[in-house]
């Protein structure tokens, strides 16, 4: 038997693993990730000076964040070199991809991959990809 996967099928529709090619990540490229990355999100930095600060993204500037790093400096860094502090639960969330994009809400569940999001606009329960969940800071600390 078996589901028939071999590393040989020509068709694949997977991308091909080229240098080029991120390890799979959703947020690949300058393009993605300017995309994903929003005001008031808690972010960490994964590569260059800053590596594995955490900090909070304020703006926005083309394919740049400027962050407020933990301990109060600001910085900016490229937002390929950020990737969002997965949410823990009873955070506050906000949704940084597909039709409820923007969308803030409570992470009140996890189970696997699956974040159960309480909306704030109508108290609604959504099952949302974990991938797709930011901490959302809603005040600044300061």
């Amino acid at each position: 038997g078996g589901a028939g996967w071999s590393s040989a099928t020509p068709n694949d529709a997977m991308t091909p693993a080229t240098p080029a090619t991120p390890g799979g990540d959703f947020m690949s490229g300058r393009q993605a990730a300017s995309n994903w990355c929003v005001p008031r999100i808690q972010v960490r930095v994964v590569s260059g000076e800053y590596i594995d600060r955490v900090g909070v993204v304020e703006a926005l500037i083309g394919a740049e964040c400027r962050l407020e790093l933990q301990g109060g400096s600001t910085t900016v860094v490229a937002a390929e070199d950020l990737e969002a502090v997965p949410p823990s639960k009873n955070s506050s969330v906000i949704i940084l991809q597909g039709e409820l994009k923007g969308s803030t809400g409570k992470l009140i569940g996890i189970d696997g991959r699956d974040g159960i999001v309480k909306m704030d606009l109508n108290a609604d329960i959504k099952i949302v990809d974990m991938p797709s969940l930011a901490v959302h800071v809603v005040a600044n600390p300061a």
